[in-house]
């Protein structure tokens, strides 16, 4: 229920409750049905009179059919009338004008008749002629009963004309109306993909204009807000990578030669004091040792925020590299690196982005992909392609949040001021296709 459209739920309720009032209206009839039958049998006790006049009338001779009495005549007559049932047992004759049974002659449907028909026949009087035959006269509520079901008859037609003039009626209103919450969700549904532009005009229901204008000043908001941040975006990247460096060279001038002035200082000692003075000599070794692991350390640091290869051999053997600790620290997975051109001529900015992409897109693929393989490819020399492509279990594109590192990759494709095509569904992999222009 909870996922059927309003329309849908405005008519099924609808539906329900017009059903549940014509289910009323038949069970008050049902309920009535006996006290109204019971009425009309009061009121066949005043033909009483008449009926034993008629009775006495033939009461001294048999009935014969073929000759047709005056009272056999009177008798048929009588059947007629609203109300009246008579009956004739006779041993010799069938009186079939008179004997058939009173439900058969009601003008209702049979489950109807059944639900409200007395359960036993309403016996008035009974005579017994000189013949033998018995007449007897009963109740017959056959009219009463037409006219309960007409009543009822005329209230399901008009209930079930209504309910037509009703769901015509809602269908039209709520479809008008839902017609404009389709247009608050396609605005939402585009700011959901970054299209701030959209605005939503003034309805018509104060309550919708409400929450319209409520949406329009969320979009102005989020909008300036995402203006301001792509603004920011590319300069906070040109700022971090700058950082990055200066941090770099800041540890290996502050860092890098102290620490190898250390060493050797401590391989001199170690040297100078092997044979003379054992601790001395092993203490000198043990420097040595931390100056190693201390100048390592710092080499990774240095390396994590401003790659060296990248600075001193270009993009070309940068990625190589990359590539080459990748695949010695993901023993599960291979990653193959093919690049087609040189780009060591590439501008500086680029070559450093198009570096940080690769990474950030192999450490995405190390978290999420549960790949066996990988393959990047680098080619194109005006218009600079970048494929990555793994065979792991992919994702569907509604569920990238901002920790699966796209984000990252993205902004730095503006930076580049190229294009990115994600192309992955479930258990498909995910390639990844980047395209700029190149800048020398």
């Amino acid at each position: 229920m909870k996922n059927l459209a309003l329309q849908i739920r405005a008519a099924l309720f609808l539906v329900v409750f017009f059903m549940l009032g014509i289910a009323a209206f038949i069970g008050r009839a049902y309920m009535t049905a006996d006290d109204m039958i019971l009425d009309e049998v009061e009121s066949i006790q005043s033909l009483l009179d008449s009926m034993l006049n008629i009775a006495e009338l033939g009461s001294d001779s048999p009935f014969d059919t073929e000759s047709e009495p005056a009272f056999l005549s009177e008798l048929i007559a009588l059947e007629n009338f609203r109300h009246i049932d008579i009956r004739i047992q006779s041993s010799s004759v069938d009186y079939p004008q008179v004997n058939a049974p009173a439900s058969n002659s009601i003008d209702a449907p049979s489950w109807f008749i059944y639900m409200v028909y007395p359960e036993e026949d309403v016996h008035i009087r009974s005579f017994t002629q000189s013949n033998g035959d018995v007449i007897s006269i009963y109740a017959d509520p056959g009219d009463e009963i037409e006219v309960i079901w007409f009543q009822v008859q005329a209230c399901i037609i008009g209930t079930l004309l209504f309910l037509m003039l009703m769901l015509i009626a809602v269908t039209f209103l709520t479809h008008r109306w839902l017609r404009n919450l389709n247009t608050m969700l396609e605005v939402l549904n585009n700011m959901e993909k970054g299209d701030f532009s959209r605005r939503i005009r003034n309805f018509s229901l104060p309550e919708l204009s409400k929450i319209g204008d409520r949406i329009n000043h969320l979009m102005g908001v989020l909008g300036a807000s995402n203006s301001e941040n792509e603004r920011l975006t590319p300069k906070s990247i040109v700022v971090q990578e700058s950082e990055r460096r200066h941090l770099a060279q800041e540890l290996h001038d502050s860092m890098g030669q102290p620490v190898s002035a250390i060493k050797a200082i401590a391989v001199s000692i170690a040297d100078r004091s092997k044979d003379s003075d054992k601790i001395s000599s092993d203490s000198a070794k043990n420097i040595e040792q931390i100056a190693d692991s201390i100048y390592t350390s710092v080499r990774s640091m240095m390396t994590s925020l401003r790659p060296l290869v990248l600075d001193e051999l270009g993009l070309n053997k940068a990625l190589m590299q990359m590539v080459d600790d990748w695949n010695v620290h993901h023993e599960d997975t291979f990653c193959r690196l093919v690049i087609e051109e040189d780009y060591a001529t590439l501008h500086e900015e680029q070559q450093i982005n198009l570096y940080r992409i690769v990474q950030e897109a192999l450490t995405n693929i190390s978290k999420y992909a549960e790949a066996e393989s990988v393959s990047i490819t680098l080619s194109g020399n005006e218009i600079v392609t970048l494929l990555i492509a793994d065979d792991g279990i992919g994702f569907e594109m509604k569920s990238v949040t901002k920790n699966m590192g796209m984000t990252g990759i993205q902004d730095r494709v503006i930076l580049l001021q190229g294009e990115m095509q994600i192309d992955t569904k479930p258990g498909n992999g995910v390639l990844i296709q980047i395209e700029f222009p190149r800048v020398n």
